[in-house]
């Protein structure tokens, strides 16, 4: 059983989780807050995704993809075969004690498994049912097929990466998907809050990933609308209202940091900066006074000249360690920064003091694991991990018996149908 929330902002409620990668995450953020999560899996093999490695020690099963282990984390799970009428009845019934429901089918495929608003409303009016899909339910692109790959290339994600010698880049971790988790559970939330000023009438929350990933594009389609200026990945360098600007990035001794106006070489407070690289012998001549008023004025370097600066910092950043680096650079008021790895986030010093980790057991397999914590922190009604993800059909005498009132012959009758 996941762990209590009672303190949670959605506890006494329940959520059906009928989501693949565009949903899944929505549904465990609805249960660290408190919800009582039923993750609802085909029988046998259970959801896809529990096939999406990396796998715990690289032995792959359906119980030891880490994927699912981060996405799952604190729901129930049950099996339900919705394509046989005794399955889409048995979902009927979780229906008229559930108050949301996440489903990503494709649009106008939802019907045949009863999976539908209009059929999910008739059961019970109050429910609000997110659907998530590629494009959204209307329009000349929802029927077209998408991974997440796409929806950060088609809501413009992409474009705004890499740089122009090489073109558009996707960033590694699915930004698509977690655009639209996270966009569907506000809109779930929403239509919960609506519910109770509207007479308890549930709704129906139509989630596009593209539109999700547009969404997060800051102000970029308003500098093409208002200025004609089309932003694009600028590589090591900054894409400043169309025009390429001066180098951020750069690669130190064990990895990289970022640096803005040239690690604070340009501006009017540079002078710690060079003072910095005059004291290691490594100033390159822009000691000098003449140099000191060029850059502290910002005027506008030759390209020798803007090419002089940024190797002398490269220079100076490629034989140091990057903690040092930005250590000193912040001690003399420039905002550097290191670029973290994966591993470096979880050792995070930052993360560790705000007690952002979480250890969670999984008591079968007899260890624990480091989680990612609170994406916020409510100090009223907290956030919460529930505990680890589960395996497949783990709870359904729980749910069914418990919560529907099957006996066990009832129960082993579906099982033997294959319905659960």
């Amino acid at each position: 059983m996941p762990l209590a929330h009672p303190s949670g902002p959605l506890a006494g409620y329940r959520v059906l989780d009928f989501a693949d990668e565009k949903g899944q995450l929505c549904a465990r953020l609805l249960a660290e807050l408190g919800a009582d999560v039923i993750k609802v899996e085909p029988p046998r093999e259970g959801d896809p995704t529990r096939q999406n490695g990396p796998f715990y020690r690289g032995e792959a099963g359906p119980d030891t993809s880490l994927y699912w282990w981060a996405m799952n984390a604190g729901k129930r799970s049950v099996t339900c075969e919705l394509r046989l009428e005794p399955g889409r009845e048995l979902l009927r019934r979780l229906v008229e004690q559930s108050d949301i429901v996440i489903e990503t089918n494709p649009p106008g495929e939802a019907a045949a498994l009863g999976l539908d608003y209009e059929s999910l409303s008739r059961a019970n009016p109050g429910v609000v049912v997110v659907s998530i899909t590629n494009f959204g339910q209307t329009g000349p692109y929802k029927d077209w097929r998408a991974t997440d790959i796409v929806g950060v290339a088609m809501g413009g994600h992409m474009y705004l990466n890499g740089d122009p010698e090489r073109g558009p880049v996707r960033t590694t971790a699915p930004q698509a998907y977690a655009q639209a988790n996270v966009q569907a559970a506000v809109g779930a939330m929403t239509a919960l809050y609506a519910r109770g000023v509207n007479d308890g009438a549930g709704q129906h929350v139509d989630v596009s990933m593209q539109e999700a990933v547009a969404n997060a594009m800051d102000n970029a389609q308003a500098t093409w609308d208002i200025l004609n200026i089309n932003l694009s990945g600028p590589g090591l360098r900054r894409n400043n209202r169309g025009m390429y600007g001066t180098r951020y990035l750069y690669e130190a001794k064990d990895g990289w940091v970022t640096c803005l106006q040239i690690g604070g070489l340009l501006g009017p407070a540079n002078g710690p900066i060079i003072d910095w690289l005059a004291e290691t012998g490594e100033a390159n001549g822009f000691e000098t006074p003449e140099w000191r008023e060029k850059l502290a004025a910002v005027v506008d370097l030759t390209a020798d000249e803007l090419a002089k600066v940024e190797e002398t910092l490269a220079e100076f950043c490629r034989t140091r360690p990057k903690l040092e680096l930005v250590a000193e650079a912040q001690r003399r008021g420039a905002g550097w920064a290191p670029v973290f790895s994966p591993r470096e986030i979880v050792e995070s010093e930052q993360l560790a003091a705000r007690e952002y980790w979480v250890r969670v057991q999984h008591d079968d397999l007899g260890e624990s694991f480091v989680y990612p914590g609170a994406p916020f922190k409510l100090r009223e009604t907290p956030w919460a991990q529930r505990g680890r993800a589960p395996r497949l059909g783990e709870h359904n005498q729980q749910v069914y018996g418990e919560l529907l009132g099957l006996d066990d012959t009832e129960l082993r009758r579906l099982r033997m149908r294959m319905v659960i």
